[in-house]
């Protein structure tokens, strides 16, 4: 087992996150479907929480425009959207921290999915991710795109991989996924699979680093052969598992975590599928 800080770090929101999927079903705060919602304005009765620790000089402006909402508050962040129309974050690894046209429009379709406008709240949140590539707000904003998948209540947007062996690169790889620097730790994750090909692990990390909630097929296409490449592979069942339980598979993720089990379930990850499906069985709350 990988010993240190992120290790224990990210076995903790693995086993949150499963527990979480489990149990809970899927948590949507906020709905997104253009498809089932209606086109016409019909705010939130609730108000949007307003942010904090956001930097100079649009950080005040939202900040200002959700205290006041909903007195002028769209009108406000429509403004600051207009103004960062082109400001996407630098394409280099890595991204320090989102960039300011990242945050304007992540903010910009929070308000305008309380205000009752899905459709250009998809707008914005589509730019967000797009400007907020390799950052946080690349998860955040595809988390609220895709409110039929897991939405997590605290941690990394996106499954993070839990190197059990010694491995540096994968270590710095989970490092950069729990940062949300996703690309980053795809290059990473990439590298450590090219140097070692008949390592299980690092090809399940590199299939995981891939994943976008846009896209499934890159993850799900590296990931699903190597269930016959490696048939003996706990770690292999079990992030495929995961992959389907966060994408709302639940029933296919059962078989994947049952099969998990049946490769080791004293291990940490048979420990944790074993978890998943006795929270599954537990009748939802409610």
């Amino acid at each position: 087992m990988v010993s240190g800080q992120v290790s224990r770090r990210t076995l903790l929101y693995l086993n949150v996150a499963v527990a979480a999927v489990a149990v809970a079903g899927i948590v949507v705060g906020l709905t997104l479907d253009t498809r089932t919602m209606p086109r016409q304005h019909k705010p939130f009765a609730e108000k949007p929480p307003v942010p904090t620790g956001l930097p100079a000089p649009y950080g005040p402006r939202i900040v200002a425009a959700f205290q006041s909402w909903p007195v002028g508050s769209i009108d406000a962040m429509q403004r600051l959207g207009l103004e960062f129309q082109g400001e996407g974050c630098r394409s280099k690894l890595v991204e320090p921290s989102p960039c300011a046209g990242a945050i304007v429009h992540y903010y910009r379709g929070i308000a305008l999915l309380f205000a009752g406008y899905p459709g250009d709240a998809q707008t914005a949140l589509e730019m967000a991710k797009r400007f907020g590539r390799n950052t946080v707000i690349q998860g955040k904003a595809d988390v609220l795109l895709h409110p039929a998948f897991f939405q997590p209540p605290s941690g990394p947007s996106y499954p993070v991989f839990v190197p059990i062996r010694k491995n540096p690169l994968l270590v710095e790889g989970a490092r950069l996924q729990e940062a949300g620097h996703q690309v980053s730790a795809a290059a990473v994750y990439a590298k450590a699979a090219r140097a070692a090909p008949d390592d299980d692990e690092a090809q399940v990390a590199a299939a995981v680093a891939l994943f976008d909630e846009d896209n499934l097929t890159p993850a799900f296409s590296h990931l699903g052969p190597l269930v016959k490449r490696f048939p003996k592979s706990q770690v292999v069942r079990y992030y495929l598992g995961l992959l389907l339980a966060w994408t709302a598979q639940s029933d296919e993720a059962v078989k994947q975590f049952k099969k998990t089990v049946e490769l080791g379930p004293t291990t940490e990850l048979g420990k944790s599928a074993i978890g998943f499906l006795q929270g599954l069985a537990k009748p939802a709350a409610g």
